[in-house]
């Protein structure tokens, strides 16, 4: 039957297999792919990517992943086993199954369902319970737990091109409004969860036929990857040092802190058994899907951050990094410091230098006056100081 509707489904191998065969060949493309990727903080050589990932390895069990779509189970599958193994996109879940040699040999046991990830979480709890671990190619949770592999930036996306350099010093203007990347490949947001009739237990009877075995399609054979297209880049994140330190302080705090706290709010409510009226675990879903968004965005923040500093010609003309006194027709003298979109604080009196007063001030000495077009119509300016 076609699965072109939600539900929950498995990956396994059609029996235990009690060594595993990772692909060379596929780890070292995935190295090339992925030329940020380090293990525990070291660019790892082949034989140490192998080694970790076959320190993973169940040897009694045959169920490599489990996972399910709100959308399209068909479509899932097909973008997991079509994506090149380092390549973020279209789906990136799952991707240690791309270094085993026998990934042709594995099959797929599907079920529709519109409580995917309920029965998704059942089904993985079940596992764990029985093995005391993840299955091998399951990294996370839907609860937001992490499997600990040592791996970090293990994956790329195909048009960001060349790594970015480390954070360096400008002090001129670019071009063009700044805009801070979206966070890609973070895990999908979890929506809200509906009634679950389901209880503990009950993961047996997902389905009153027997479940219908999908041939996935072959591996892709691993290509390197295309180079971007002309003019399509990731665009800095211009911080000032502070701003640097507050971001990567923020990162800190989430991950550290406030995801354990909803992990552990979120099994607390799974315990109750019935999810049909627990406003708790709705609501730690949907704050455990906007932490997991915001981390994906500060960890980009911060991986292509620029470090704002004061021009060179002593604080004369206002640069990036400046801070500003001026007079103004309908509020007196204000100080403004020009910082870049993501550490813009209107409140605190710093402005970003792609807004309209940014914009108007970049370059501007003491001693002028300007006139800036505004939502709410123009407003003139006297530039006082800059320093």
């Amino acid at each position: 039957m076609a699965s072109n509707g939600p539900g929950v489904f498995i990956v396994e191998l059609p029996a235990p297999q009690p060594r595993v065969s990772i692909d060379p060949i596929a780890v070292r493309e995935w190295l090339e792919r992925a030329p940020d990727l380090r293990l525990d903080g070291k660019r790892p050589t082949v034989a140490e990517l192998q080694t970790r990932l076959a320190s993973f390895w169940l040897p009694n069990q045959v169920i490599l992943y489990i996972g399910s779509s709100q959308k399209s189970v068909g479509a899932r599958l097909s973008g997991i086993y079509k994506t090149p193994l380092g390549e973020r996109r279209p789906q990136s879940a799952g991707y240690w199954l791309k270094t085993l040699h026998h990934l042709n040999r594995t099959r797929i046991w599907w079920s529709p369902t519109a409580e995917g990830e309920l029965w998704e979480d059942a089904l993985i709890d079940r596992f764990v319970k029985s093995a005391g671990t993840l299955p091998y190619a399951l990294l996370a949770t839907p609860s937001g737990e992490h499997r600990s592999h040592g791996l970090t930036a293990p994956l790329h996306d195909e048009y960001e091109g060349r790594a970015p350099a480390k954070p360096t010093h400008v002090t001129v203007l670019p071009d063009g409004p700044e805009e801070v990347p979206p966070a890609r490949g973070a895990s999908r947001p979890t929506a809200a969860r509906r009634a679950a009739a389901a209880k503990p237990g009950s993961v047996r009877t997902t389905t009153a036929r027997k479940p219908t075995v999908l041939k996935p399609e072959p591996a892709p054979r691993v290509r390197r990857p295309s180079m971007p297209p002309i003019g399509i880049a990731i665009a800095p994140t211009h911080l000032t040092a502070d701003g640097l330190t507050n971001l990567r302080a923020e990162l800190e705090e989430l991950t550290t802190r406030r995801r354990p706290e909803v992990v552990a709010r979120i099994k607390a409510a799974r315990e109750l058994g019935d999810l049909s009226e627990n406003a708790d675990y709705d609501a730690a879903r949907k704050e455990q899907s906007f932490l997991e968004g915001r981390v994906q965005q500060l960890e980009q923040m911060i991986r292509y951050a620029v470090i704002i500093e004061t021009a060179s010609e002593g604080g004369s003309v206002v640069v990036l990094g400046s801070t500003v006194v001026v007079e103004t027709d309908r509020h007196g003298e204000e100080t403004f410091t020009i910082v870049g979109s993501a550490e813009a604080d209107a409140m605190a009196g710093k402005i970003s230098f792609t807004s309209p007063i940014g914009r108007a001030l970049i370059g501007r000495r003491a001693g002028e006056k300007i006139r800036v077009e505004i939502p709410a119509g123009s407003m003139d300016f006297r530039v006082i100081e800059v320093r």
